[in-house]
């Protein structure tokens, strides 16, 4: 009986991951649908200019390097946020080998084009404060680091190791993500402490710049917790997942609400 007791754990662990990453997959495609309603809809009917109620200084006449990189960096944010986070699903995976090889690639690209026009907008346009361009230029390293590996250990077929490369890497894209939940959830335990949103300023934001690679963290955790022994780490851990999917579902909602699509 005892013997069993590290794969049920496993088990339950393992699923537990997939319990918290349901509203990160529902939540990305929430968030590309708005991407679509606020900037993909004013392009189509010709009211560019209509995305500087949304990002500060989107449009600007004139700048054309810079428009075109704004452009660059919210269309290729559809195939992150959308088409990106069908990769950590085993059974596509499994049932769509083609369809997860070609969209991984289409990914990668949209990635890393999409980094670099970020890049470029923080450089000419200076967006946001020291602290959150600090934390766009890690993104911006750990992103390029991980494609390097994930890409490496696909072409020698070294999947297990391609796959969790894969894993930080998409965790690392969806930084910015990750930003915008962990705030709603913020303001839902503190009220928003540390916060200014007439601003956009405050000492939370500036540690949002670090606190936003928090899921790469606990999925470094969660990888040696899976790969362990210890059956109490892996009851801890599931247990720490479920909440964390509770938590990731209330942050998704009241972004959506208060962010994306608000209601009032």
């Amino acid at each position: 009986m005892e013997n069993k007791a590290p794969s049920v754990s496993t088990t339950v662990l393992r699923w537990s991951a997939a319990i918290w990453y349901t509203p990160v997959l529902l939540g990305q495609w929430i968030f590309a649908a708005y991407v679509v309603h606020v900037y993909g809809f004013p392009l189509a009917a010709g009211n560019i200019e209509a995305w500087n109620n949304h990002l500060s200084d989107a449009h600007i006449p004139g700048d054309h390097l810079g428009n075109i990189a704004v452009a660059a960096h919210l269309g290729l944010a559809l195939i992150v946020h959308f088409l990106g986070p069908l990769q950590l699903v085993p059974w596509i995976r499994r049932k769509f080998p083609a369809f997860h090889r070609w969209n991984g690639r289409a990914f990668v690209i949209a990635v890393l084009i999409a980094v670099a026009a970020g890049n470029y907008m923080l450089l000419a346009r200076d967006l946001g404060s020291i602290s959150l361009k600090l934390g766009f230029i890690a993104q911006s390293i750990l992103i390029v680091w991980f494609t390097v590996f994930a890409l490496k250990n696909a072409i020698t077929r070294n999947i297990a190791v391609h796959e969790r490369w894969a894993i930080r890497l998409f965790l690392a894209a969806s930084s910015v993500w990750f930003f915008r939940v962990i705030i709603m959830v913020w303001y839902v335990l503190t009220g928003g402490i540390g916060i200014n949103p007439e601003t956009a300023t405050g000492w939370f934001l500036d540690a949002m710049a670090a606190l936003q690679f928090l899921p790469l963290l606990f999925y470094e955790i969660y990888i040696r917790t899976k790969t362990g022994n210890s059956f109490t780490a892996k009851w801890s851990m599931a247990v720490f997942l479920i909440i964390a999917a509770l938590l990731t579902s209330i942050g998704v909602g009241l972004a959506t609400i208060g962010m994306w699509f608000p209601i009032l």
